[in-house]
């Protein structure tokens, strides 16, 4: 059997800035246990792209980057989501995480958040 290939997850400033504005929406509005295990389990994502990263899904609104960037989505609720975008430099086997966007904010803001 073939042996998975692992990938470097390198969260970037600006991905670390949303992660922790993220972080202090998350336990303003949740119990603090909740908190720790929403944030526990969306860098458990992310870090998991060191395998297997282009499982996630295609980013159109970041198609004019020419990056191929990805996303991963994470259920906060029912009806909230967390994007993790990110993109693969494949001849460094390297995964840069760009962005933890909470889906309720504006979609346009996708691309002034990445670009």
């Amino acid at each position: 059997m073939e042996e998975e290939s692992n990938y470097v997850v390198d969260i970037t400033q600006e991905a670390e800035i949303f992660y922790y504005d993220l972080l202090k929406y998350f336990y303003s509005t949740h119990s603090e246990e909740s908190a720790d295990r929403k944030s526990d389990e969306i860098l458990e994502m992310a870090l998991s792209l060191d395998k297997l990263p282009n499982r996630g899904s295609v980013e159109d609104k970041l198609a004019f980057l020419k990056m191929d960037h990805r996303y991963l989505v994470y259920k906060v609720t029912p009806r909230k989501t967390v994007k993790i975008i990110y993109f693969i430099v494949e001849s460094e086997k390297i995964v840069y995480v760009t962005d933890f966007f909470p889906t309720e904010m504006d979609d346009s803001r996708i691309e002034e958040r990445n670009g």
